[in-house]
């Protein structure tokens, strides 16, 4: 119920209303259980968050880990936000580097030699070595 109201909401449709210090008796808590009270509250927060995290990496496996982190909801959602935009980043890059390595031939490749001379006659031979010399 508290997932499709507001907190504030959720506390003012309470009968009778949710007071802070108050117990369901009316009586006023302690200073140990107010303190008690509040750290199970982080403690489901906290655990709650990390669920959160764990189902997000769950959904997404491209995103590193690394990048995932925060101690709420949003400083979650915004960390998933940068890592997502840093791993389509990295995509484009990988991907703008794939239509480089087309062409078929690394960028240092030697210049192409000229026609080979297996297949000419000995006069052709000389008459091109001498043509290659010539200024």
């Amino acid at each position: 119920m508290v997932g499709e109201l507001g907190l504030e909401e959720f506390e003012a449709s309470a009968d009778p209303p949710l007071e802070a210090g108050v117990d369901d008796d009316g009586d006023e808590l302690s200073a140990e259980a107010l303190a008690e009270l509040e750290a199970l509250v982080t403690a489901d927060a906290e655990a709650a968050v990390e669920r959160y995290r764990a189902a997000a990496l769950a959904a997404e496996p491209t995103l590193p880990p690394e990048l995932v982190s925060g101690e709420s909801v949003e400083e979650l959602e915004a960390s998933l936000d940068a890592a997502r935009r840093a791993v389509a980043q990295i995509r484009e890059r990988l991907a703008a580097e794939d239509v480089e390595s087309a062409r078929g031939f690394p960028v240092g490749s030697p210049a192409r030699r000229g026609p080979g001379t297996a297949d000419m006659t000995a006069s052709e031979k000389i008459a091109y070595g001498l043509g290659e010399q010539a200024p």
